[in-house]
C-alpha cells in the first residue's frame, strides 16, 4: 500500500468536507466569523471589495509542526494595516470590505501557496488553508451576487526591493517591459488577473492602460505620492519584482469570473511606522474607492449607506487647515487644545507645537515635500493630515 497517497486522499477528502459547511453559511455584514481554533477569520463585508491577509499572522500552536518547505517569512503589520484600511473605509462610505485573515504565522502555514506547500502536509495546516480560501471563495459569491463584478486585493509586505509599492497582475517584470502594443494582445491579457476588467470596464480602456495609464491603479497611489510598479511613472521593473501569487493566480479573473485581483507588496515604512501606516490607510481607501468608480461602478456611491458610519452628532473633525498645498503660511483651526506634530516620510518630526483654536503657522523653512500632521489628545491620536509643502498637486 502507498501510504503517502493515502495520506493525501484522506487529506483531500477532510478539505472539502470541512469546506461545504463554509460555503453554505449565511453571513452578515460587519461580523466576524472564524474557522478551527480561530486561525482563520472571515470578516463580512458589503461592498464589491475583498481583502486578503495571508502572511500577517502571529500565532504558533504547537499543534500544527513548523513549515520545512517553501517560504516563511512573516508580512510584519499587513494585518494591522487591513484593519486600519477596513475603517477608513468604513469612514468614508458606511460599508465594510469584505477581509479574510490568517492568523497562523507563515511558520505554520502559507496561505498564498498550493495546499501541499502551504501546509508541508500536516493535516491540521491544511484544515486552516482551506477556511482560509473557502472564506474568499464565500466572500466571492456574496460579491458576485450583491454587484456582479468586484475587486480582490491580496495585501502583502515586501522589503528587499526599496521603499516601492508592486502590484502585482500575473505579468512578469520582463513583461511589462513590453510595449503597450503587444501587451494589448490576447497573450497577455488572458493570462493576467485583471483580465474581466480588460473586457468589461466603464471607459474601454486598454489593458496596457490599466497597467499604467492616468488612472491605473498605481498611477493612482503615484498621484498621492507612493512610489509604484507599474504606473505612469514607473512603468515596469528592471529589477526583482513579485508579479502575483497562488492567491492571485486563483481568486483573480485568470480563468473566468468577474472579480479581478491584484496582489499587493507594501514596503515597510508604510508599514511599521504608525503615523505613515495611518496615513497610508486613509489614502489607499480614497484610492481604492475612487478605482473602483473609474473602472467598475460610476454610481459607486448608491452603494454606500451613511447610516452605518459614525453616529449622528457623535463626530465633529477636530481639525481643519488650510491652504494645501501651503509654501508659507497655513491656518489651522482645532475644536480643542492638541499637540500638533509635522513628520517627514522619514519618520522625523520636523515640527511641533501645542494648537488650539485658530491659528497660523509658518512653514516656509521647510523642505518641500510631502508631510504628515499628527494631533494628539492627551497622548492620543485623534487626526492625521496629509500634508504638501512648496509642491503643486
Amino acid at each position: 500500500m502507498n501510504y503517502k497517497k493515502v495520506k493525501y486522499l484522506n487529506v483531500f477528502l477532510l478539505l472539502f468536507f470541512t469546506g461545504l459547511p463554509l460555503l453554505s453559511q449565511v453571513y452578515t455584514e460587519g461580523e466576524s466569523y472564524f474557522g478551527r481554533n480561530d486561525y482563520i477569520e472571515y470578516m463580512c463585508g458589503g461592498l464589491p471589495l475583498i481583502i486578503s491577509v495571508p502572511h500577517g499572522g502571529d500565532l504558533t500552536p504547537s499543534e500544527i509542526p513548523d513549515r520545512t518547505c517553501g517560504t516563511t517569512v512573516t508580512d510584519s503589520y499587513t494585518y494591522e494595516l487591513s484593519q486600519e484600511l477596513r475603517t477608513a473605509i468604513f469612514e468614508s462610505t458606511g460599508r465594510y470590505p469584505h477581509v479574510i485573515v490568517n492568523h497562523l504565522k507563515r511558520i505554520k502555514m502559507d496561505a498564498n501557496r498550493d495546499v501541499a506547500e502551504a501546509s508541508c502536509g500536516d493535516p491540521e495546516s491544511a484544515i486552516a488553508w482551506n477556511e482560509y480560501q473557502t472564506y474568499i471563495d464565500s466572500a466571492k459569491l456574496i460579491v458576485t451576487r450583491d454587484y456582479e463584478k468586484g475587486l480582490f486585493i491580496d495585501l502583502h509586505g515586501q522589503s528587499s526591493h526599496g521603499p516601492r509599492i508592486e502590484l502585482g497582475y500575473l505579468l512578469t517584470g520582463s513583461e511589462l517591459q513590453l510595449s503597450d502594443s503587444e501587451l494589448n494582445t490576447p497573450t497577455y491579457e488572458d493570462k493576467s488577473s485583471i483580465r474581466n476588467l480588460i473586457a468589461n470596464n466603464n471607459n474601454s480602456v486598454s489593458f496596457s492602460e490599466l497597467l499604467r495609464g492616468d488612472n491605473a491603479f498605481g498611477t493612482m497611489l503615484e498621484n498621492e505620492g507612493y512610489t509604484t510598479v507599474p504606473s505612469l511613472f514607473f512603468e515596469f521593473p528592471t529589477d526583482a519584482y513579485f508579479s502575483g501569487g497562488y492567491n492571485t493566480d486563483r481568486h483573480g479573473s485568470k480563468y473566468g469570473g468577474t472579480i479581478d485581483g491584484i496582489q499587493m507588496e507594501c514596503y515597510p515604512d508604510i508599514r511599521f511606522i504608525e503615523h505613515l501606516r495611518l496615513a497610508f490607510a486613509d489614502d489607499l481607501a480614497a484610492i481604492i474607492l475612487a478605482y473602483l468608480k473609474e473602472h467598475y461602478f460610476t454610481n459607486l456611491e448608491d452603494f454606500y449607506d451613511p447610516s452605518l458610519g459614525i453616529e449622528d452628532g457623535l463626530y465633529l473633525p477636530p481639525v481643519k487647515f488650510f491652504p494645501n498645498p501651503v509654501k508659507d503660511i497655513m491656518h489651522i483651526s482645532v475644536t480643542r487644545l492638541l499637540d500638533m506634530e509635522i513628520i517627514n516620510l522619514y519618520g522625523q518630526v520636523v515640527y511641533s507645537d501645542i494648537v488650539s483654536a485658530d491659528t497660523d503657522i509658518s512653514l516656509s523653512h521647510l523642505t518641500k515635500g510631502i508631510y504628515i500632521m499628527v494631533f494628539r489628545e492627551n497622548g492620543e491620536i485623534v487626526a492625521k493630515e496629509k500634508l504638501i509643502i512648496g509642491l503643486d498637486r
